[in-house]
């Protein structure tokens, strides 16, 4: 476990403990809660490079190429012409569906299986490692996606910083990341916890987070829709949409159960402009006006 002094995304180091038992620490400057301590880069890069991690993805594989379809007509949107880089591609599979709308694409994945079932399954040459150990050029890429990384990463602010330094100016940043202080079903969990139903025990009763380790996924950072607005614009990016990102992966009746749900939750968001939903969805520009000494000084 490592423990960090000062914030990710505004940089303030006064923060107080939001749920010690579950090692969650919230910013007093911009109301960022986050793990601290928490799992090293290299841990959470071993829990991802398990050889069976990306077995249900592969099991799961075409209502996975739904889940794509849906995110790849959204971005289709709003998407420069040119390149693509999906930074944390998994088993590389978006990368498969949206190659035929771009120039190139390329990927980055820090688990050493998933890299090898993109080559062996969609013949993908994924970069291997995390994007702050690669050496890639910078102002190369016209768009880059972010798929539910930024949660994972050590220091989101810098992960963004490098994105805007590998985008041409006027390239498109995609973010997609879990609403899971503010979704309705944190609050499920939350009242669950509270009457004390067994299968909701793993949850912090303040914020319905599960403790690292006792799930399926390591999230560092847990965001909300104005955290993240305010992480995205302070690095240099003007934000052109945000929205809800249709995430779930479920065939037959759950399908229909899911897609219903998102629908309710859109609706809901167009009306009040108040996300409740699972996730979050934003798209950004990188601010041509902005120099890279900009972004630095203000990371």
């Amino acid at each position: 476990m490592e423990t960090i002094q000062a914030c990710n995304v505004c940089g303030c180091d006064i923060f107080e403990p939001a749920d010690t038992e579950w090692n969650l620490c919230r910013c007093l400057s911009c109301g960022f809660v986050f793990d601290n301590p928490r799992p090293t880069l290299a841990e959470v890069s071993d829990f991802y490079s398990k050889p069976t991690k990306y077995d249900s993805w592969v099991d799961d594989e075409r209502a996975r190429d739904d889940l794509w379809e849906r995110r790849l007509k959204k971005l289709l949107a709003y998407c420069a012409d040119g390149n693509l880089l999906d930074i944390g591609t998994g088993i590389g599979q978006f990368l498969h569906r949206a190659r035929p709308f771009f120039t190139e694409v390329y990927g980055t994945e820090i688990s050493a299986s998933g890299v090898r079932i993109a080559k062996e399954k969609y013949g993908l040459n994924i970069y291997h490692g995390s994007i702050e150990q690669l050496d890639l050029p910078p102002g190369f890429f016209n768009n880059i996606t972010l798929f539910h990384v930024l949660e994972h990463v050590p220091d989101p602010a810098r992960l963004l910083t490098i994105c805007w330094s590998l985008l041409q100016p006027n390239g498109v940043l995609l973010i997609a990341v879990p609403n899971d202080l503010l979704a309705w079903t944190s609050f499920l969990k939350k009242t669950g916890k509270w009457i004390q139903l067994p299968q909701f025990q793993k949850f912090s009763p303040k914020f319905g987070l599960p403790k690292v380790g006792t799930s399926r996924e390591v999230h560092l950072s847990h965001f909300t829709p104005q955290v993240l607005r305010k992480l995205v614009e302070g690095q240099g990016f003007s934000i052109l949409e945000e929205s809800l990102d249709p995430y779930f992966v479920a065939n037959g009746l759950m399908k229909t159960f899911h897609a219903s749900y998102l629908a309710l939750h859109q609706a809901l968001f167009s009306l009040f402009n108040i996300n409740r939903y699972d996730t979050i969805w934003l798209i950004a520009r990188r601010d041509s006006a902005r120099t890279l000494s900009d972004v630095q000084s203000a990371a």
